[in-house]
């Protein structure tokens, strides 16, 4: 058995390619409006390979609404989640698919101006001239 071949490498790679496969799915394929809001932001598999657990974000808007309609929405997807992975993916089994609410994201920070500098106004930062 070559290193690649271990047992810890095979399971980074079909955690790998769930991660991708899972990711790709949901922005393309799920069209449920209860989903608006919701990111994934991590993937495990167990050791065994039997359960996924993913984690996913709410927005700040989609947190105000409430926790239990995404809840369902993801619930309510896994088993065609699991039926699409079965078809794209080469595994034996298709592990059951858990998904865990990690809390709310973080809005992205606005972008602050540049505070003015000496450059900025035609001046040399050195203190010489042009």
């Amino acid at each position: 058995m070559s290193p690649s071949d271990s047992p810890n490498a095979r399971h980074l790679r079909v955690q790998s390619s769930l991660s991708q496969e899972i990711d790709l799915l949901f922005r393309s394929e799920l069209a449920d409006p209860r989903l608006e809001g919701v990111s994934l932001t991590s993937l495990a598999l167990t050791p065994d390979g039997r359960l996924v657990r993913i984690g996913y974000t709410l927005t700040p808007e989609a947190e105000a609404a409430g926790t239990h309609a995404a809840r369902q929405a993801l619930d309510r997807a896994c088993g065609y989640l699991r039926s699409r992975l079965a078809e794209h993916l080469d595994l034996k089994r298709v592990p059951q698919l858990r998904f865990v609410y990690i809390g709310v994201s973080e809005p992205p920070r606005e972008s602050l101006p540049p505070p003015p500098d000496a450059a900025s106004e035609g001046e040399d930062p050195e203190g010489g001239g042009r």
